[in-house]
């Protein structure tokens, strides 16, 4: 099932947050085909975590950014070899499958490493083709290879042996064996009486006997041989094929293969797989084998699905947004600089909170909302509206938080200064925090200014956390390089504020607003940012550039 991600702006306020919450709960509901998750992409500023854990909803979850990632086009279902099964198998799925490379597990989910067809090159052509070639053997392994029977189980699992036909004259055989080791021989034998009793009598670890006919052909006296005795029915030149296909697969695998995490950026990814010789790479977590990523897989379509809540601007959206696919919007801002390829859903409504349009879209939908959304979608409302004190606030936002009010069971007055006063005072809170929690930048006439907002239930706790405050605003105005950077501080309960600057001479001196100290104004009846500073601080940009 694809997976569409709900998420709103950098440096998430409650209505970013809790409109995301809200509007998953919808789509999950209308449409089968999809898995609708809501997101963030930033912190939780305290009072969107009261929020939640007011009402036991689980939090959005934290995406860093969207860019495409291993994870997005690995094969999951990944056909794997045991370390001890036999090599068989590989060739099987090279042949049947046109599976290029294989992973090597042990207990089902421990990576070993790979086998590809390099591999299996590699250990059937020797650097030295002079030299008797020893593989490693495991007895147990002649059945799933071999078709016939094991007629003595060897004391030792595992061997190294090189292969033996005995198919010579008797002392001519014993003259090559004189010049091998014998501890280290695998004899493919028939019904060779002399030949066989001299395999038992120097403890040959294997031997494989061919055209035996019955039990009445196994009149060999085994007693006190210790290695395997294993009946083929194959002949001697297809005994010999197949006891090749028998070696275990951690003979042949390269185990210094480089490994994949799922989280990895899929770019990164493609340059290391073509920067080894084999066209697949293992993905694993904690050594487990959890995927296969391959050269394929590098041109595949990995775009994600996001649907934007609560800005339409790829300035404010999550990192990585310029590579997705952009499928819908629902916000109440100005329309920003987003573009894109094909026609979207855009729900846009000059309203003060994107959960006032959530909520719209369930009645719209027909759908009901239940208590914790609405209790969720009121937060969201009571956050940007100010508990409808916002110049911002609309007929619709009214009416929207007296239903939902209704539903969720809560008095909304009350609940709202609840809420808002969830958070600690200003001088009890990291001032880099404070900046961070509600902060855009805004790009208008050549000149580039970032906002940041804060509320609080009294703006005499102001004092004391001012100067950390300014020094915080200078320092983010260096590092975002910025001409122009301000925090708005909102007393909600005697709806003013105070408005700190970084300082900008040509601009402020142009402001409406009563300079009451170096980079400090007051601003009475100003509760939005939005509604109210930003026009004003557009009009002042305006007059400077004309």
């Amino acid at each position: 099932m694809s997976e569409v991600i709900i998420v709103g702006h950098k440096n998430p306020d409650s209505d970013s947050v809790c409109s995301a919450y809200g509007y998953a709960q919808l789509k999950n509901r209308l449409n089968d085909g999809f898995r609708y998750t809501p997101a963030r992409c930033g912190n939780l500023n305290k009072q969107t975590r009261f929020i939640f854990e007011r009402f036991g909803a689980e939090v959005p979850k934290f995406i860093g950014d969207v860019y495409p990632k291993v994870k997005d086009v690995m094969t999951h279902k990944v056909i794997a070899i045991d370390e001890n099964d036999p090599i068989k198998g590989v060739l099987r799925n090279i042949d049947e499958l046109k599976i290029r490379i294989t992973p090597v597990t042990t207990g089902g989910v421990k990576l070993c490493g790979v086998i590809s067809i390099l591999e299996i090159a590699h250990f059937f052509t020797p650097e030295d083709p002079s030299q008797r070639p020893v593989y490693l053997f495991r007895g147990s392994n002649f059945e799933k290879s071999v078709k016939g029977y094991t007629h003595i189980r060897g004391e030792k699992e595992e061997f190294e042996a090189g292969f033996m036909i005995g198919a010579m004259p008797y002392d001519r055989f014993v003259e090559r064996m004189e010049n091998v080791d014998k501890s280290r021989t695998l004899l493919i034998v028939g019904k060779r009486r002399d030949i066989v009793e001299y395999a038992i009598s120097n403890d040959l670890p294997a031997i494989v006997l061919t055209g035996i006919r019955g039990e009445s052909d196994m009149d060999f006296d085994f007693s006190g041989y210790k290695g395997w005795v294993y009946v083929s029915e194959l002949d001697t030149a297809e005994t010999l094929r197949n006891l090749q296909l028998s070696i275990p697969a951690k003979a042949f695998m390269k185990a210094d293969i480089p490994e994949l995490s799922a989280e990895d950026y899929l770019e990164a990814a493609s340059n290391v797989l073509m920067s080894v010789d084999h066209k697949g790479l293992p993905v694993t977590s904690d050594g487990r084998l959890i995927g296969i990523f391959t050269r394929s897989d590098i041109i595949k379509k990995a775009q994600k699905e996001l649907i934007l809540m609560d800005h339409n601007e790829l300035t404010q959206a999550v990192d990585g947004a310029e590579s997705a696919k952009i499928v819908e919007i629902v916000d109440h801002h100005k329309l920003g600089t987003i573009k894109t390829k094909t026609p979207i859903h855009f729900f846009a409504k000059p309203v003060g909170s994107t959960c006032t349009l959530v909520y719209q879209l369930f009645r719209i939908n027909g759908q009901e909302v239940d208590r914790t959304t609405a209790a969720i979608l009121l937060s969201g409302i009571l956050s940007d509206t100010v508990i409808l004190k916002s110049p911002t606030t609309t007929s619709q936002d009214e009416q929207a938080v007296k239903e939902l009010a209704e539903i969720a069971g809560l008095d909304y007055t009350a609940y709202g200064v609840e809420m808002f006063s969830s958070t600690d005072s200003l001088k009890a809170r990291d001032p880099r925090d404070v900046l961070n929690t509600d902060f855009k930048i805004f790009s208008e006439y050549g000149i580039t200014l970032g906002i940041g907002q804060v509320e609080v239930v009294n703006l005499e706790e102001l004092a004391d956390a001012q100067e950390s405050l300014l020094k915080v605003i200078d320092e983010l105005k260096n590092e975002k390089g910025l001409n122009w950077c301000m925090l708005l501080v909102t007393d909600i309960i005697k709806e003013e504020s105070v408005l700190l600057t970084s300082g900008y001479e040509a601009a402020e001196k142009l402001l409406a607003y009563k300079h009451i100290a170096p980079r400090r104004f007051s601003l009475p009846g100003v509760l939005s940012r939005k509604k109210q500073l930003l026009p004003e601080i557009l009009r002042v940009l305006e007059d400077i550039a004309s």
